[in-house]
């Protein structure tokens, strides 16, 4: 009888792990969104992007979901009201849009390790770190500029902090908010 209260035991704290998000806040919020009416000759443009991950400063690949980081970014330059139109796929614009999402994650592989083992009852804890590098293009390839915007987030991870999941922050809000900084700016400094 007690293997099994302990298996159960083992299963359910296994489950009942949690962990919690919240960002710095170091990016200031954007003060109108959507921006001031556009121009009347709106630009098209054709919006290309890409991802990576990063782990203690070294490239360890894509960015989980990059279809999904994409979606966001481009439903945020067509609610800007800035654009004609927005586009994925490869057609002549008038400008050109390429943007890289990073995220630098800074941890201790030890701690991790440690936390799993011991289900989750000793905590820890890492940081993540997203920029968004932006290089705005006219039709000839010029380069109008480049902005880039950066965000980190805190995550701990222990087993009592199942009860903060309703609390913890969305990933595509902390995207939304890093696109709609780049747009606001390429506004002010008039690369759209």
């Amino acid at each position: 009888m007690n293997k099994y209260l302990l298996t159960l035991l083992l299963l359910a704290s296994s489950t009942l792990t949690g962990c919690i998000s919240y960002s710095q806040h170091e990016l200031p919020p954007v003060e109108q969104w959507p921006p001031a009416q556009a121009k009347q000759d709106k630009p098209t443009a054709y919006l290309h992007v890409t991802t990576q991950s990063q782990f203690n400063g070294e490239l360890s690949g894509g960015v989980g979901n990059a279809e999904l980081v994409q979606k966001h970014i481009l439903d945020t330059f067509k609610e800007s009201g800035q654009f004609k139109s927005v586009t994925t796929d490869k057609v002549d614009s008038s400008l050109y849009v390429s943007s890289t999402l990073t995220n630098n994650e800074q941890g201790n592989l030890a701690s991790a390790w440690l936390t799993g083992f011991t289900l989750f009852v000793i905590p820890t804890t890492f940081s993540n770190t997203f920029t968004l590098e932006t290089v705005f293009k006219d039709q000839e390839g010029n380069v109008l500029g480049k902005i880039v915007k950066q965000e980190s987030t805190r995550t701990w991870l222990q087993v009592l902090l199942i009860v903060g999941l309703p609390f913890n922050e969305r990933g595509d809000a902390l995207l939304k908010h890093l696109t709609q900084s780049t747009l606001d700016e390429a506004i002010k400094r008039k690369l759209i």
